[in-house]
């Protein structure tokens, strides 16, 4: 492009000879002169206004750069901490106790919220009291025995239970010294709520130069939450399982007393019929030996003087059965009164010695009693009832011993006096010794028929024994190896 370049381009004004006044400057700067006014303001260049301009422009770019550095960073830890809040709520939910739950909160608060020490109590012993089960940076051996109080942990100090805050200073606990330590740490509470039920909380120590952001906080809240869930849902587990065991081991007992039940029902139907049997069998000869006797069916005196005693003798043994179950009765029913008082042993064994000898017994056995001994200690019992237990040892000894022995032994301690029925008998099996105490039982069941007996004699021994201070055991090999029934008593 070509042209005059002294030629001004359209719509400028053309500039002034040098040092030729600008069009109208002259009259103006007469006029100033003229008027003594002051020196107007130099003209603005261009340059210096696009120059500010620039350096405005560069102290926003500065500004809104260190801004969004910033929103940056509280993004980047507010993603980590929601990274982290996910994590710790697949763990807790995965975590079925709450000292576990504990544990994981500590770990996390130490961690995510620049907590010096954490401990964290979780409510336990029936809801009485919130035991430590979890801390960050404290010995063990320090924390393990800091109970609090439920449901208020902290009686003496302004704090609403439910809600996050720091803790006053001039508080002092143990618990919250230790957290505390010589740094003097600001303590804040984070308690776990759930259904306006405090289930555990947490005691963070912060340094002081520690500032929680809002961010903290909130993600605090969020955890709150979880915690509190996981510890509710921990203790309705607990609560469950202590329901589920209480109902197994009632279940099982339940199951043993109803096994209990069939088998006294069982033995209790056996009794029945032993027992019939048994009061049939010398009702029957009574009867008989009595009708033999009316009607005259003997040859001579002898004869009938044997009908009779042995009418009598099947009349005693029915008293005897009879006497039995009474005293069975009385003994359940607590109306069985004894007399108490200081006897001599040998003077029973004289009184029992000529009943004995009466008793039937297998041809060839022998019944063994000790020599007299005249220092030998008295014992406290009811002598009575003492010589009816003895007496049905013998009787039983006698009964199960087809050859050989029965013989009784005295033995005495610092602790009281032993009388023992020593057999040769047939002996009972292990089996039969774990229920020959029982009502309506014997040894062996077989022998019931074989030997008689309703079975109730050894249970009225046991608790005569019993209530005379002193006990009833038996010894014995095996089958056929004999038996050995002992009666301790309690000296005077």
């Amino acid at each position: 492009m070509t042209g005059d370049p002294l030629k001004p381009l359209p719509g400028s004004q053309p500039s002034p000879a040098p040092g030729l006044p600008r069009p109208g400057s002259g009259s103006a700067g007469a006029a100033s002169s003229s008027g003594g006014g002051a020196r107007p303001a130099p003209p603005t260049q261009p340059g210096s206004d696009a120059l500010m301009q620039l350096m405005r422009m560069q102290r926003l770019l500065s500004q809104q750069s260190q801004e969004i550095q910033e929103l940056k960073a509280k993004l980047g830890r507010r993603s980590h901490q929601m990274s982290v809040l996910q994590h710790v709520a697949e763990v807790l939910t995965a975590t079925p106790k709450a000292s576990q739950v504990a544990d994981v909160i500590a770990e996390v608060l130490a961690a995510e919220f620049h907590s010096a020490r954490c401990m964290v109590w979780v409510l336990e012993d029936v809801g009485e009291s919130f035991v430590p089960r979890g801390a960050i940076d404290v010995p063990r051996g320090l924390w393990g025995d800091l109970r609090l109080p439920a449901p208020n942990p902290f009686p003496d100090a302004p704090l609403v239970l439910f809600q996050s805050q720091w803790i006053d200073g001039g508080l002092s606990l143990p618990a919250l010294d230790l957290l505390r330590g010589t740094d003097r740490h600001m303590l804040y509470f984070v308690p776990f709520e759930h259904q306006l039920l405090l289930l555990g909380f947490a005691v963070l120590a912060i340094p002081k130069e520690v500032r929680l952001e809002n961010e903290d906080f909130d993600s605090l809240a969020i955890l709150q939450r979880q915690a509190a869930v996981s510890m509710y849902a921990a203790w309705l587990i607990r609560d469950l399982s202590e329901q589920r065991d209480t109902l197994q081991s009632q279940a099982g007992a339940l199951e043993q007393a109803n096994t209990a039940l069939r088998e006294a029902d069982q033995l209790k139907s056996e009794f029945l019929a032993l027992t019939s049997h048994e009061l049939r069998t010398p009702l029957t000869g009574i009867l008989g030996f009595t009708r033999l006797v009316m009607d005259k069916l003997y040859e001579d005196e002898a004869e009938m003087q044997q009908m009779l005693s042995d009418s009598f003798n099947s009349g005693q043994h029915l008293l005897s059965l009879l006497n039995d179950i009474l005293d069975l009765a009385k003994i359940e029913s607590g109306r069985l009164e004894l007399r108490i008082e200081p006897y001599n042993v040998f003077a029973l064994l004289e009184e029992a010695k000529p009943i004995a000898e009466a008793y039937p017994r297998r041809p060839g056995v022998i019944l063994c009693w000790p020599a007299h001994e005249t220092d030998f200690p008295d014992v406290m019992v009811d002598p009575s009832r003492l010589k009816q237990v003895l007496l049905n040892l013998l009787s039983n000894a006698l009964k199960f011993t087809k050859d050989g022995s029965v013989s009784v032994t005295l033995d005495r301690d610092p602790e009281g006096v032993s009388i023992s029925v020593v057999d040769t008998g047939i002996g009972v099996s292990p089996e039969g010794q774990k229920r020959l105490f029982q009502k309506f039982a014997q040894a062996e069941g077989g022998h019931a028929r074989e030997y008689g007996g309703t079975g109730l004699g050894l249970v009225i021994c046991k608790h005569l024994m019993e209530m005379m201070g002193g006990h009833v055991s038996l010894v014995s090999a095996g089958s056929g190896m004999g038996t050995t029934l002992t009666i301790n008593l309690p000296l005077a």
